[in-house]
């Protein structure tokens, strides 16, 4: 049985099973990014770790990323995802009266398989980064440089995307769910260490015009909220639940040879 491109567990296996032949509730966890910022090419010293997240390519023909990461730890011990998805809010899309416009693209969310600085870095551009921060040249300024400059997909983050969404007018945008988000959730509640969130890259990088601005954990508000992760998941049963929903679900087997 297969719940996301992997093998799981005969526990895992059962508590499904139990689920299913129990109607047990599915339930819903949604989280605010706990860290955010955005990588400038335009500005590959600054760090905009407090102002409004940037992927695309503006008018000027530079590009950004956007990168994001959530806490896990409140999820319950033992859950099991069966769903994931990542909201974003646009805020912001270039001025039609400028150049070409703007131009709807193709965002993907990737893994990030490295660190990388958060900042506190403010303004449309960004501040002059500090120690630590992550900028266009390095995901720790002063410290560690990108695998290229931006980040390098199958270096800095994984080459295939988790989920594709089509960005165009200002407004709320989802990712998701798909087998390979739910896999990037699975994968860091295994190994918290290795959560270091998603980078938000277009596949318009080649267009001008492409530029979005997103609204971030520090810049969000009633009407554009903060990057969330919608996890749905089935709660683990305590143990004696499960021995009773065991029994029911080997009874139900029985019952059907007995019928044949």
């Amino acid at each position: 049985m297969k719940t996301d491109g992997r093998m799981i567990s005969g526990m895992t296996r059962l508590v499904v099973f139990s689920a299913m032949i129990s109607g047990l509730p599915a339930a819903t966890l949604s989280l605010t990014a706990v860290s955010d910022t955005s990588l400038y090419e335009i500005s590959p010293d600054f760090n905009l770790g407090g102002t409004t997240l940037l992927a695309g390519t503006n008018q000027k023909v530079s590009r950004s990323r956007a990168l994001f990461r959530f806490d896990l730890s409140s999820l319950p011990a033992g859950a099991v995802v069966t769903g994931v998805e990542v909201l974003l809010y646009c805020t912001r899309q270039p001025d039609p009266d400028q150049h070409t416009g703007p131009v709807a693209s193709d965002f993907s969310l990737h893994r990030m398989r490295v660190s990388w600085g958060e900042g506190g870095g403010v303004n449309a551009t960004g501040s002059v980064a500090t120690a630590g921060d992550a900028t266009w040249n390095e995901r720790h300024y002063l410290g560690t440089s990108w695998g290229t400059p931006g980040g390098s997909g199958g270096i800095d983050y994984a080459g295939n995307p988790s989920a594709t969404t089509s960005v165009g007018n200002v407004g709320l945008y989802g990712w998701g769910s798909s087998t390979e988000l739910i896999d990037d959730v699975h994968s860091w509640l295994a190994d918290p260490l290795s959560n270091f969130g998603f980078i938000l890259v277009s596949g318009g990088e080649s267009s001008p015009g492409s530029a979005r601005r997103f609204a971030s954990s520090e810049q969000s508000s009633t009407l554009a909220p903060a990057p969330q992760l919608i996890v749905t998941y089935i709660p683990e049963p305590s143990a004696g639940a499960l021995a009773m929903m065991s029994l029911t679900g080997l009874c139900l087997f029985r019952r059907r040879v007995s019928y044949r």
